[in-house]
């Protein structure tokens, strides 16, 4: 792209905007019967002719069997039947094009052949020669294509001046009135690259639309059922236009919402009107804005980036304008979203701005994006994923002519030709997701496929604003207020009703106490990890190209380090992991090392550094001893096994399985035998390095699944040869090893398209038990819980659960409600399990759950479990002194003990770890705390 592109169009599913630009002058919106938005529906009237905007979404009230909402929404469709013409969809698109090409003639800008068309980032070659198509026949010429998601990074670094550094990520969140798109976007040498794309096809601002009505219908039919059987199903024309009125009320009173906490809403029909609230907006919009959250923590994942990698967090689109939006989005990912004043504009602008930013590309490493040149220091995240690098705020690819198609309007089809005219549909659609009857989106597109991360589920933190106590430090979270509340009340339930009602202490009657609280030693570290070996707390903190970790004695008291080690890394993330008497230190993207991933292991006793080398694409699947077994999914080498001695950094065996199956998030292909508590055997991973499950790992097996083959291997794990193979027909996504079997969840070979659960018995893969799920029901993760209990998160909407197997038998032994699958997570103990919402690791609105299922009591709301050890754990929560913001952590058993809560800080813990009697902490103000539990009660 160069300077010579005048016009930029956000062909949007629900609107469409538009920016010019004149010489010299500033970009600025096009408008459309005197607003930036026009919209995307196209009305076709008896004589063939179109009408967008206003006139066509005004006609389609009276007549929506003759009127098409959201043409994007069927570019693959090929033609559209309204009334009794066939429209094809590029003929809709057009529609809209033309007008905007009409405007901009009116405002003294010829379009012709310089105009640049965003596009979502995921469309393929033929969606893409439906929208150039489009643009011929529309008068624009030729049409230069730009990615939604760059288009928006741009407005983001170019106009509101968001700092990303070369190999940092914007998160860009595109909620639309008809549909979802959320996008990872990387600044790279070259320019910017997408690197994950997600989404809801079904997901819009017409979705909170629709479950607002239903809402508001049920007060209305209390009152007036004869008035909401007109609305809900109108009978004739002036019918349909009261219900069209009422859903512009509803409309307009959510986007009121956006800037009071009430708006009036008016009821044909009725004299006085109704009164919607925020509160009532954030209950029922709330399951709708968790499905988007979820979808962009799930993006995040596929793009290898964490949330708090991004530079920033653009919320783009008019339904972003929801204050629920940027706070769920903060509470869940802990980032603060950009909200432009008007969302809608965005993408049409940036893309603009993209095109007059453009010069001519140059060499990697040489270029400038909105900025200086930069120099390469190596990769950063994830691989580059498959959408192409945009050159320095260059041009996508320019497409070629296309023949130009018969002017507007269309013969009707021959008499008895296409199929036969459909029934009217309502405004809306004939059905929502409240269920039959239900306002709805229309033109319900097909399902998606499942993705490999599943689809959003309805259900969500709920949030709100905190009063002005804690206004500007987590603004937006109801969660923190009942969390404050909570603080001071120590409010649980059963044995967990930790601390005195009315009281000012949380968690229970025993001491935890004090035994050291300094500063970093970087005092400059944004990064650093904490672990526990034996009778000290390790810390280590990231400097200017080294990574200091020091031993702290767990008596404390001022004593000196037990031993401090400089190690020649300067990671981007960190983690410690105890292992005997060793200290593993794992960097992420270590700038001494290009960018990549590395491991040092040093001696726990003296801090001694014994080997340090690259770590990339390593997987580790157990400790046996101090040696560790090894899981490698390299995209060049392929998959390998390796045993590799911690002492000495030495490989004892490798294994080549000969497969080159790619892995996606969440799919594995290695698993250790896990045993029960109290077993003899090796250490399982911790999540995070501090979430451990009370399970050991048996030291002579692992199991290989190739899913692909649908073929299983056990695999000596101490000389790495195979023991046995067979037939094993589980996806490899979620599946385990545990109780003598091989659980997990059949492919669709087996299961025929039905989610089953199945034990496979280790020897010779026999099949010894299934459990199969209604259809339409899935599983999102399988965990041992209990001595002979494996657990699945099954999600099914509102019955969602999770469902514990006897793995003896194959039968449910019990199963505890959760409001979404997508996100629960266990952590199993000798006395039972601590589960809840496990996003990112740690365990929020978090239930202890005995052996057999019972509820032994729930957590403090807004509590999380952060550390998990042995039969304890960890809980943060937060509270206040006077008027200041304090964080606390308290040491929990299973058995409903704890200790009293201690304040860390301000700024809430960035890891804890605990381990027997100590617990570290290292807080986001610089600090690390050791902690020494004396009692428990």
């Amino acid at each position: 792209m160069d300077g010579s592109v005048r016009l930029a169009v956000d062909l949007g599913t629900t609107h469409t905007v538009a920016v010019v630009r004149r010489g010299g002058q500033e970009p600025r919106a096009l408008l459309f019967d005197g607003t930036p938005l026009l919209s995307s529906g196209v009305f076709v009237d008896a004589t063939g002719g179109l009408h967008t905007g206003r006139d066509g979404t005004r006609l389609g009230g009276s007549s929506p069997e003759r009127f098409e909402p959201h043409p994007k929404r069927r570019v693959d469709e090929g033609t559209v039947l309204l009334g009794e013409y066939e429209v094809p969809v590029e003929q809709l698109l057009a529609a809209s094009l033309r007008r905007v090409a009409d405007e901009a003639r009116t405002a003294g800008v010829s379009a012709d052949g310089a105009t640049v068309l965003t596009c979502p980032a995921d469309w393929g070659q033929p969606r893409r020669n439906v929208l150039r198509a489009a643009a011929w026949r529309a008068g624009l010429g030729q049409v230069t294509l730009l990615d939604e998601p760059i288009a928006a990074a741009t407005y983001c670094v170019q106009v509101l001046g968001q700092q990303v550094p070369p190999g940092g990520c914007l998160g860009v969140f595109d909620f639309g009135g008809g549909t979802f798109d959320v996008a990872v976007v990387r600044r790279e040498p070259a320019g910017l690259r997408v690197l994950a794309t997600g989404g809801l096809d079904d997901l819009g601002g017409l979705d909170v639309d629709s479950a607002l009505v239903a809402h508001l219908g049920q007060l209305v039919a209390v009152r007036d059922p004869e008035l909401w059987r007109r609305l809900e199903q109108p009978a004739d024309v002036e019918q349909r236009r009261e219900r069209q009125a009422f859903w512009t009320e509803v409309r307009a009173a959510k986007e009121m919402l956006s800037r009071s906490s009430t708006a009036p809403v008016h009821v044909p029909g009725r004299m006085e009107p109704m009164h919607l609230t925020r509160d009532e907006l954030d209950r029922v919009g709330g399951p709708l804005v968790a499905r988007a959250v979820d979808e962009t923590r799930r993006v995040l994942q596929r793009a290898g980036v964490e949330p708090g990698q991004l530079a920033g967090l653009l919320l783009v689109g008019g339904s972003s304008r929801m204050p629920l939006v940027a706070s769920r989005l903060h509470a869940r990912l802990g980032v603060a979203p950009s909200v432009p004043e008007q969302p809608e504009l965005p993408v049409a602008y940036g893309a603009l701005v993209h095109a007059m930013a453009a010069a001519p590309a140059t060499a990697p490493g040489t270029g400038t994006v909105g900025g200086p040149a930069y120099p390469v220091s190596g990769p950063f995240g994830s691989p580059a994923g498959p959408y192409p690098v945009s050159s320095a705020f260059a041009a996508g690819v320019v497409s070629a002519p296309i023949p130009a198609s018969p002017a507007p309007g269309f013969a009707p089809p021959p008499q008895g030709a296409g199929p036969a005219i459909p029934p009217p549909r309502p405004p809306m659609g004939p059905q929502g997701p409240f269920g039959p009857g239900a306002p709805g989106p229309l033109a319900t597109p097909a399902p998606r496929k499942r993705r490999p991360v599943r689809r959003a589920v309805f259900a969500g933190v709920v949030f709100v604003l905190v009063g002005a106590l804690v206004a500007g430090v987590v603004q937006g979270s109801r969660w923190l207020g009942r969390t404050i509340d909570d603080a001071g009340a120590g409010l649980g339930s059963g044995p967990f009703q930790f601390g005195q009602p009315g009281g000012q202490t949380v968690g229970g009657a025993g001491e935890l106490a004090v035994a050291e609280d300094q500063p970093l030693s970087q005092p400059d570290a944004s990064v650093a990890a904490v672990t526990v070996a034996g009778q000290n707390v390790v810390v280590a903190a990231v400097g200017s190209g080294f990574t200091e970790v020091k031993a702290l004695p767990g008596a404390g008291g001022g004593a000196p380090a037990i031993w401090t080690a400089k190690v020649p890394i300067e990671p981007a993330g960190l983690r410690l992991t105890t292992v005997g008497d060793l200290i593993v230190v794992d960097g992420d993207r270590s700038a001494t090392d290009d960018g990549a991933n590395v491991r040092a292991v040093l001696s726990a006793s003296n801090g001694t550094v014994l080997w340090r080398n690259k770590w990339e694409s390593r997987t580790d699947v157990a400790y046996l001893g101090t040696d560790v077994v090894v899981d490698i999914n390299d995209s060049f080498d392929g998959h390998q096994l390796l045993r590799v001695d911690l002492r000495t950094g030495k490989q004892k065996w490798k294994r080549d399985p000969g497969t080159d199956e790619t892995l996606t998030i969440d799919e594995h292909r290695i698993e250790p035998v896990r045993q029960w508590v109290g077993v003899p055997g090796g250490v399982l991973p911790a999540l995070n390095g501090v979430l451990n499950d009370a399970l050991t790992a048996g030291e002579a097996t692992v199991v290989e699944l190739d899913a692909e083959e649908a073929r299983g291997v056990v695999v000596d794990a101490t000389t790495g040869r195979q023991k046995s193979a067979g037939a094993l027909p589980l996806e490899n996504s979620f599946w385990t090893v545990f109780g003598g079997q091989v659980i997990g969840v059949q492919n669709d070979e087996v299961g025929k398209g039905r989610e089953v659960l199945a034990g496979y018995k280790l020897a010779g893969f026999g099949k010894a038990w299934t459990f199969g799920l209604p259809a339409g029901q899935t599983i999102e993760r399988v965990k041992p819980c209990g001595e002979f209990l494996v657990c699945a998160a099954v999600d099914a909407d509102d019955q969602s659960r999770v469902v514990a197997v006897d793995v003896r038998t194959g039968e449910e032994a019990w199963k505890a409600p959760m409001d979404w699958s997508d996100d629960a997570g266990w952590y199993v103990t000798p006395a039972g399990l601590v589960l809840g919402d496990a996003t990112f690791g740690p365990v929020g609105d978090g239930r202890v759950l005995g052996p057999d299922g019972a509820e032994l009591g729930r957590l403090p709301n807004g509590a999380s479990v952060e550390a998990v050890q042995g039969g304890r754990f960890v809980v943060r929560t937060a509270g206040v002194n006077g008027t200041t913001l304090a964080w606390r952590v308290y040491v929990a058993e299973a058995g409903g003990k704890a200790t009293k809560a201690v304040d860390v800080g301000a700024e809430q813990p960035v890891q804890v770890a605990l381990a027997g009697d100590l617990v570290g902490v290292v807080t986001k103000s610089g600090r690390v705390m050791v902690l020494r539990v004396v009692s428990v009660a």
